[in-house]
């Protein structure tokens, strides 16, 4: 009797429980989902006024880079009562062009600047025209033409029914509703984007490196999105680009926003991308650049400093590369969006960081290794010479050349190190190296790898053969 006392009781618990659990209603606000492709999804809840039948609203403040092709309606407090027959997108905002062609055919004021005794006039007449900028006066049978230079002022009798002070969306709907009712709008605009920079650290023993991540919106939509909830799509998504009509933006001065100082973004692997929320809201003003901290600083993350000589890339160079893996036990582990990695190093004579070297990486997933080209090696100096070089001849099924080369790398550091020297060859020739000082490894179809040890201040010199075949 007691285990089904306590069965009854669970069953009423997660019956009522059910019945509370009930998801919290929607309410205004705004919300944007940035791609790296100069490109945003917004999504904006609004309470807006609507008469029973036809009739025409506004809404107003959407980016001026919207793609009004995109706009999608819906209303949340009366599901299907109202549709949208009809959408004008007006974004002739107002300037003294736009405001002028409004007035064509109708009556103006112009007062005109006087010069030297001639006293300042007013002319009233019927504008014909604004051509340039200049405009065409008619007063009676007289047509006048007034220079731009010459005009102290305009007076305009009233405000034009269809004056746009900002972008908006005109809507012909039918509603079966009257009232104020929370809709829900959603569309794409161009002009907003955001990218990923990364700073690290390299340790004093190049063995070790601290990485931390930060994310910079750059808002020039033509619109402000005041305490909005921000979603950044990291991934190769493919857009259709279709010609655009022109249209006039806002002035284009930028201002960098004070950094945020939380770092609250959640990633998640979403379809074949990955998407990373902010679990705050946040204001992102139009002409505007903000910087968010995008990862929690890892320390300590085992990194591998390689000597990299690439013939072919430079022949005169060793390359300085910084490898690392994106591991979970290393306080990384999440998917890295594409970026630039600056990488610096603390001075110990005063305790600064100097900048020793950046590179680009792509999007980089859980458990990958990254691999870092900072620059070029001061103090080792590589000489490469082609001893010899023979062709074969066309024997009707495949030639062939041998060459022999010669490497020699001079280490003018005060300590040991290893280089790589990386022998590529052409990918649909066939390969062997057929003498070699010094061991190698066969990296993939088309490299040689040779690992030489040089001693500190002190010279190595490589020599191999290689026959390639075709």
């Amino acid at each position: 009797m007691k285990t089904k006392a306590i069965t009854a009781i669970l069953l009423v618990t997660v019956i009522t429980t059910g019945l509370f659990a009930q998801k919290t209603p929607p309410s205004p606000g705004v919300g944007l989902t940035i791609y790296n492709d100069n490109f945003g999804v917004i999504r904006e809840r609004r309470q807006m006024d609507f008469a029973e039948g036809l009739n025409t609203v506004k809404f107003t403040d959407v980016a001026s880079a919207i793609d009004p092709t995109s706009m999608k309606f819906s209303c949340l407090s009366s599901l299907g009562a109202i549709s949208i027959l009809e959408q004008n997108y007006e974004f002739d905002l107002v300037d003294t062009f736009a405001l002028l062609k409004r007035y064509i055919d109708k009556e103006v004021s112009i007062k005109i600047k006087g010069s030297g005794s001639d006293p300042t006039k007013t002319a009233t007449g019927i504008l014909a025209a604004y051509i340039g900028r200049d405009i065409i006066l008619k007063t009676g049978d007289e047509m006048n033409i007034i220079s731009d230079s010459s005009i102290d002022s305009i007076w305009l009798s009233k405000a034009p029914d269809d004056l746009v002070t900002k972008p908006t969306l005109v809507w012909f709907v039918k509603s079966d509703v009257a009232g104020s009712q929370l809709v829900e709008v959603t569309y794409s605009t161009e002009q907003i984007s955001w990218k990923a920079d990364y700073s690290a650290i390299l340790s004093a023993n190049d063995d070790k490196i601290d990485l931390s991540g930060w994310v910079t919106i750059d808002n020039k939509s033509g619109a402000s999105y005041n305490d909005a909830s921000i979603k950044l799509m990291a991934g190769d998504v493919r857009r259709v680009h279709e010609p655009k009509f022109n249209r006039r933006y806002a002035g284009d001065v930028m201002m960098m926003a004070k950094a945020e100082d939380a770092s609250s973004f959640e990633e998640k692997a979403f379809a074949e991308y990955h998407l990373y929320t902010l679990m705050r809201p946040s204001t992102i003003n139009n002409n505007q650049i903000k910087q968010i901290e995008l990862i929690t600083p890892a320390s300590d993350i085992p990194a591998t400093k390689l000597f990299i000589f690439d013939r072919q890339m430079n022949p005169k160079k060793i390359q300085v590369k910084i490898e690392f893996e994106n591991l979970k036990e290393y306080g990384l582990g999440i998917a890295l969006p594409k970026g630039k990695i600056r990488v610096f190093k603390r001075d110990s004579a005063d305790d600064t960081l100097e900048f020793v070297g950046e590179d680009l990486i792509d999007h980089t997933p859980n458990k990958e290794k990254l691999s870092l080209y900072i620059g070029d090696a001061f103090d080792i100096v590589p000489e490469y010479k082609l001893l010899d070089s023979l062709l074969g001849p066309d024997s009707g099924e495949y030639r062939w050349r041998k060459e022999k080369h010669q490497i020699q790398i001079r280490n003018r550091k005060n300590e040991a190190i290893t280089v790589f020297v990386d022998e590529k060859f052409t990918p649909w020739m066939n390969w062997t190296i057929d003498e070699s000082t010094h061991t190698y490894e066969k990296k993939d179809a088309f490299t040689a790898r040779i690992k030489v040890e040089i001693k500190a201040d002190s010279t190595e010199t490589i020599t191999y053969s290689t026959t390639q075949s075709y």
